[in-house]
């Protein structure tokens, strides 16, 4: 048997504290910017970033022109952004997880992301926290602790449309419901709100429900496919982006009047209404939806968040609140007039309109819904 040097021995246990006490100062001065520590378990950086925005969906306008309105806000403010890249996973949640652990790897300062469930990506968000990655969802949210956020309040949204439509028929009819997809928290908040309002008129009935997920040619199908099943429809709530497609499935079934049909802030959505309002001068709806911008909101906290400059690490929950962007009739031919016919109606977004809403949540007092006419051009 060979006998330990215990001198040798001695040696060695002071070589691995050494050792060990270099790679502490290493993982403490080694980070993504200058080595302070911010309010998500990130890093501070001083100086333009690099920002990724993952995306589980791009199968409609809507989000279309949300990836759009990121890459152009990163494209022109390379005094605070220095590279940024968009990746998307095809409505899958696994692959969407992935892809956020890759985008770490490659050394993205911070990443924003329109999640695909709110908890399959728990687990890759906080490893990309524990890198010191900033990290912002918003729109679909997910629940990850150390993740930011910034939302709309979809329960807001779906009592508005639903207590639109209730005082319009006195309280008494049958709704059709166009719904998002099944599963996702836009369409659970949504439906939560519509449901609390249906509670209060029991002469409202909710008599169909179709999964439109946001498209207008999906939500037309699906409409029309369960039409012929239905007693007469007074009413259709939807989710965005679907209640163009709604309103032709009716028209093309013949059927005249036309129900009130919420739309969804699409040119296509507005030019529909302005329609029927000229064939039907009482006819009475609204448009409500939730703005693409909202990626270029999430952009300016991560920026702002990765600076450690002012106070956006301080807001409470790790939530700001975006407005929603209702159009009343006397707001219709602004709005149809300015939209192409498949752009969203949306104010852009800057640093100092993310920061208000920072200020606003950190007062508690997060505006939810907005009716602004278009912005000047």
């Amino acid at each position: 048997m060979t006998m330990s040097n215990p001198r040798r021995s001695r040696r060695m246990i002071a070589l691995v504290a050494v050792a060990a006490a270099a790679a502490l100062t290493l993982a403490a001065c080694s980070t993504s910017g200058s080595g302070t520590t911010g309010g998500s378990g990130t890093t501070t950086k001083s100086g333009p970033i690099k920002v990724a925005l993952s995306n589980y969906f791009n199968g409609n306008i809507w989000r279309k022109q949300m990836e759009a309105s990121f890459t152009e806000t990163a494209k022109n403010n390379p005094k605070y952004i220095s590279k940024s890249t968009i990746v998307e996973s095809n409505g899958s949640a696994p692959q969407q997880a992935q892809q956020i652990q890759s985008l770490v790897l490659q050394g993205y300062d911070a990443i924003v992301i329109d999640a695909a469930s709110p908890t399959a990506l728990n687990g890759a968000i906080q490893k990309a926290c524990d890198a010191g990655v900033t990290v912002v969802v918003f729109d679909s949210l997910a629940t990850a602790p150390c993740a930011y956020k910034v939302a709309f309040n979809y329960v807001q949204y779906g009592v508005d449309e639903a207590e639109f439509a209730a005082k319009q028929l006195n309280g008494k009819g049958n709704v059709l419901m166009v719904r998002g997809i099944a599963g996702n928290t836009v369409d659970a908040d949504i439906y939560k709100g519509v449901q609390s309002v249906i509670k209060k008129h029991p002469d409202m009935k909710i008599v169909g429900e179709v999964y439109g997920q946001w498209t207008e040619t999906v939500a037309q199908q699906e409409v029309a496919k369960i039409l012929p099943s239905l007693p007469q429809v007074d009413a259709v709530l939807t989710n965005g982006n679907d209640g163009g497609g709604a309103l032709q499935a009716f028209q093309q079934a013949g059927v005249d009047p036309v129900p009130l049909v919420i739309q969804g802030n699409a040119g296509q959505d507005l030019k529909l209404w302005k329609q029927v309002l000229a064939k039907n001068p009482d006819y009475k709806t609204m448009s409500v939806s939730s703005q693409p911008s909202i990626s270029t909101t999430a952009l300016w906290l991560a920026v702002l968040l990765k600076s450690g400059k002012g106070n956006a690490a301080k807001v409470p929950d790790k939530t700001i609140y975006a407005p929603l962007l209702e159009i009343p009739e006397k707001n219709l031919d602004a709005w149809a007039d300015a939209l192409g016919y498949t752009q969203i109606a949306e104010n852009p977004t800057t640093l100092d309109a993310t920061q208000t809403l920072v200020d606003a949540a950190i007062a508690k007092k997060p505006t939810y819904v907005e009716t602004p006419l278009p912005p000047s051009k």
